[in-house]
């Protein structure tokens, strides 16, 4: 088992060139948020800002657009028929440069249109996380896109929602991490990274093994922690790492700045807002 370390990750993410602008950073789309759960789009979006983004659209309903720009005013808020018009080529010649999609949705009928949509129109790195895995583990059709789809996914479960898609594989054996995350790569087609102490990642179209993250501390163990990650690892695909690298460089990142949270506030008092304002220092020490 390979280990991600803070050497792989400096060796992916480069000093910046002081000739670019914000349309070379990435245009990250974040696709979360349902009624009552607002904040998982915020923390998402806040992560990816806070990662280098250079540019953030947050889809959520139209009734959440108040909290998101107030929490997040550096983000831009868009309706979903905004962005399916964009993906129907109706409106500018460019394209989201990743996109992830599930924080605090829910499971509805709407999750799983959007999701068909993303799945069939779009061909850049796709994260998927929370509800859009949930919803991915309740419908056939959907694995079936995942599996076929133009681009990468990447899949961020916790140990419930990996037992629920292994469960739609016909998979209810499997019983370590290690194994979960194996096959969870290899029946989707995907890029499986199974969160928790010491964060797994494997990929399914090469011969990599499985990587064992470095970073973190129970203190990460919060509301909104994988709402975070799901923020730095779409924020590292659109500024043009490869979802590979992304994934990996994303869990050691979040890892990082959890662990400075954890010595700033203690592992009992940290949430996961810390771990989103400590992302910069963690990518300052890379340097």
């Amino acid at each position: 088992m390979e280990e991600i370390t803070r050497e792989f990750v400096q060796s992916k993410i480069q000093k910046r060139s002081p000739y670019i602008h914000k349309g070379n950073c990435g245009r990250v789309l974040i696709v979360a948020g349902g009624a009552g759960m607002t904040g998982a789009a915020v923390l998402a979006a806040r992560a990816a800002l806070r990662s280098g983004s250079g540019l953030v659209y947050v889809c959520t309903p139209k009734s959440n657009f108040p909290v998101v720009q107030i929490l997040a005013p550096e983000a831009i808020c868009v309706d979903w028929s905004k962005v399916s018009s964009r993906f129907a080529s109706l409106e500018e010649d460019w394209s989201y440069d990743a996109i992830a999609f599930g924080p605090g949705m829910g499971t509805g009928g709407a999750t799983r249109r959007m999701l068909k949509e993303i799945l069939l129109s779009y061909d850049g790195p796709l994260v998927l996380d929370a509800d859009g895995l949930n919803t991915l583990a309740g419908d056939n059709d959907l694995a079936g896109f995942v599996q076929g789809f133009n681009g990468r996914v990447v899949l961020t479960p916790h140990v419930g929602e990996a037992r629920r898609l292994l469960a739609a594989l016909g998979d209810e054996e499997t019983a370590s991490r290690e194994d979960m995350v194996r096959v969870l790569s290899e029946g989707y087609g995907a890029i499986a990274v199974m969160k928790g102490a010491q964060t797994l990642v494997a990929q399914s179209q090469e011969e990599t093994g499985i990587w064992r993250n470095t970073t973190g501390n129970p203190g990460m163990a919060t509301a909104g922690s994988g709402d975070v990650l799901t923020g730095v690892i779409a924020s590292l695909a659109g500024q043009g790492l490869s979802l590979w690298d992304a994934a990996r460089a994303g869990v050691w990142l979040h890892g990082a700045a959890g662990d400075l949270a954890a010595d700033d506030k203690g592992e009992y008092g940290m949430i996961a807002g810390d771990i989103v304002d400590h992302l910069p220092y963690a990518i300052k020490r890379l340097f």
